[in-house]
């Protein structure tokens, strides 16, 4: 999206966007909506030309100092229980009807919606998101871009905040959406690389599969031995303060065919999102460095496909961990577990003030909570859960706290010959036995497990993006940093 500061409401014959509320008849500007309407503004809502029901968008034509000009209204509820999520969502809405009827140019009446920072922001961030320009190789298709003005002066700094955390989540999108033929864990590091190298306070390391062999970090190796595009371990700090860092780990599997546990044909079709969990810690990154964010954090991603090859991972497999476990493999297709155990055992080398994972784990989440809800779990107190609850509840991301007990614990150490297994193969409670498996590498520091199975994608059009990779849980963990609690 582009954002001209200097042209306003009348300065062009661009689209006009306003929004309407059930009692729009109370808003400050009503004559001055009215005056669109050429006085007509209340027998146009009682005509049902425009509709106040929220996120309803009606459009119509208004004549502006002698030009016809094309007016989009949005209806926004009652103004009581106007909400800023409620707001984002509005936008959302009205940016798709935009975007479906091929408008270049549009100027938002301001005053109709509301005047407050956070809604600025919110036009900076959903201009992106909604209007995401999926990754497309089909030979004529041109990626849709709309420019925005605005009906007064606004404070700039405000959107153009909300347009970057936007192209952050959006670049997490584009790293999931591209096929696993062109991004596998060497293209990936490349793709980091060239993101984040010349980023001030940025300093990337990258342990080859060579490298994780002499150094011992057995799972990773031994998961992305199994295929031809060897693995990477992939550490970003980025030091702008000196308090302990946030460690944020990323599940990376760029393809995921089960290994020799070997996933059904329907069962392979969008495994490419299986690194989703790492794209979007580079979402969080990207959004925290791009605004030069006084925050200290550590990002820790393992890189590897899962494939089926002579030197592959087989069950009845014993690999031994960074950390000196040994781990008995009893599913191949278990193998995120397996990567993000090396991957917290390197974050704990950084001593974080929290440690914070995120994967597509497992299909039990999704059986448990559905596409809707990222599943939670945790190793300490209730604070750090109820803090980034707060977040997501703010920025309307969408959190369930799964339990992890003594129960799931002696499952993962119920091996005869190894010190922990990595599936018991059984059809129940497998979100939290994964969880409980990941815990054996935090070495006690606090941590969260986000289980991104259901979430990773959205499963149709909706406010906040189409139907594809959804970017998720980079505004809730963002905002979670900056507010700090873990410090407190």
């Amino acid at each position: 999206m582009i954002f001209d500061f200097k042209s306003n409401l009348n300065d062009s014959n661009s689209a006009i966007v306003i929004g309407v509320t059930e009692d729009f008849k109370e808003n400050k500007n009503f004559e001055e909506l009215d005056a669109l309407f050429n006085g007509k503004l209340e027998a146009a809502v009682e005509a049902g030309i425009i509709q106040t029901k929220l996120n309803k968008v009606e459009s119509s034509s208004a004549v502006l100092q002698t030009s016809l000009r094309k007016v989009y209204a949005v209806g926004l509820g009652n103004s009581k229980d106007l909400t800023e999520l409620k707001l984002q969502e509005a936008l959302g809405t009205v940016f798709q009807t935009l975007k479906k009827d091929k408008v270049e140019d549009a100027c938002i009446h301001i005053d109709s919606f509301s005047t407050e920072e956070s809604f600025l922001k919110a036009i900076g961030l959903m201009g992106e998101i909604s209007l995401y320009n999926q990754v497309n190789y089909k030979k004529d298709v041109e990626p849709y871009e709309l420019t925005i003005l605005f009906n007064k002066e606004v404070d700039e700094s405000k959107v153009l905040e909300g347009k970057l955390a936007g192209e952050a989540i959006n670049f997490s999108r584009d790293l999931s959406e591209t096929p696993p033929n062109l991004l596998y864990p060497e293209t990936f590091v490349e793709l980091i690389e060239k993101e984040f190298s010349n980023k001030e306070n940025v300093k990337i390391s990258v342990k080859d599969d060579k490298t994780l062999k002499e150094e011992g970090y057995g799972l990773i190796h031994s998961v992305g031995d199994g295929s031809e595009r060897k693995p990477r371990l992939v550490t970003i700090e980025y030091k702008n303060s000196n308090k302990a860092p946030v460690a944020l780990v990323g599940k990376g599997i760029t393809y995921d065919s089960g290994g020799y546990s070997l996933k059904p044909r329907t069962g392979m079709v969008s495994m490419k999102y299986d690194m989703s969990g790492a794209a979007n810690v580079l979402g969080m990154l990207k959004t925290l460095v791009d605004q030069k964010k006084e925050v200290n954090v550590v990002a820790v991603l393992a890189l590897a496909e899962n494939m089926v090859k002579g030197n592959a991972n087989r069950p009845d497999d014993v690999v031994i961990a960074k950390n000196g476990l040994s781990v008995e493999i009893s599913n191949t297709d278990a193998e995120g577990r397996l990567v993000l155990g090396d991957a917290v055992t390197e974050a704990v080398t950084h001593e974080p003030a929290i440690i914070m994972d995120f994967a597509t784990l497992t299909g039990a989440v999704i059986g448990a909570l559905g596409e809707s809800r990222t599943g939670i779990f945790t190793n300490q107190s209730e604070e750090y859960l109820k803090d980034v609850l707060k977040s997501s509840k703010k920025v309307g991301e969408k959190l369930w706290h799964l339990p992890m007990d003594e129960s799931d614990e002696a499952a993962v150490k119920d091996t005869p010959i190894a010190d922990i297994l990595n599936s018991n193969l059984r059809p129940f409670g497998g979100a939290s036995f994964a969880a409980a498996f990941i815990n054996q590498f935090t070495e006690g520091y606090p941590w969260l497990h986000f289980d991104i199975a259901g979430t990773s994608q959205f499963t149709k059009n909706n406010p906040y993006g189409p139907k594809a990779a959804s970017g998720v849980m980079i505004r809730t963990v963002v905002d979670y940093i900056l507010e700090g609690s873990m410090y407190d």
